[in-house]
């Protein structure tokens, strides 16, 4: 199946992207109540962005995990029943494990919301700007571990802070041609020049400095 070819129909002027399992630490409400947020604050955006999350099932026999994965539907309902339309529906969720739609989806972003409380690494934050095929911005949580090399490129957020999130997607949307060009750019030859070998020169590095 061409996913990218299924997906495309839903995506808009402006499409903004998760990639997350559905867990807590991961944020994804805080994310849609930002989503939220922007379209009650800028209506001019109504039918002119949409919001693709792919969310892969995580413990669903933990009962704290089942309650995160109702409070997300709760939201995904509420954002669409208020501002969705006969011809726009705001979010579109896809609740499975499926890596092959998720990169898919990945190529398609205009934003990329990457917006963990904390995260030790977060490889959707690296896989995203080599992927993608628009020059995307990525919104990204100033507490994850990629931070530390794209936080420079990317539009740093506080993982707590909704309208702060809400602010930085809509300046991503906002963002000149120019600047976003400079700024995918910028984190793709971070990820590309910072690979393992890189890393585990600078381990090597760092035990020969103990000596």
């Amino acid at each position: 199946m061409d996913y990218e070819q299924r997906l495309q129909p839903l995506c808009l002027e402006n499409t903004i992207v998760r990639v997350d399992r559905l867990e807590p630490s991961k944020n994804v409400v805080r994310g849609f109540s930002a989503y939220h947020l922007l379209l009650e604050r800028h209506p001019e955006l109504h039918e002119k962005v949409t919001f693709l999350a792919f969310l892969a099932p995580s413990r669903e026999r933990v009962r704290q995990y089942q309650r995160y994965a109702e409070e997300v539907e709760q939201h995904v309902q509420n954002v669409n029943k208020t501002y969705g339309t006969d011809t726009w529906t705001p979010i579109h969720t896809f609740y499975e494990n499926n890596y092959t739609q998720a990169m898919a989806g990945l190529r398609l972003y205009d934003v990329l919301l990457v917006n963990p409380v904390i995260d030790g690494m977060n490889l959707v934050a690296k896989e995203g700007p080599v992927v993608n095929t628009k020059e995307g911005m990525m919104v990204l949580s100033e507490s994850v571990g990629a931070h530390d090399q794209l936080g420079d490129s990317a539009l740093s957020v506080s993982p707590t802070d909704i309208e702060g999130t809400m602010q930085a997607i809509n300046s991503a949307i906002a963002m000149s041609p120019d600047e976003r060009n400079k700024r995918s750019t910028d984190m793709i030859e971070v990820v590309e020049t910072e690979d393992v070998t890189y890393w585990l020169r600078l381990q090597i590095v760092d035990l020969l400095n103990l000596n």
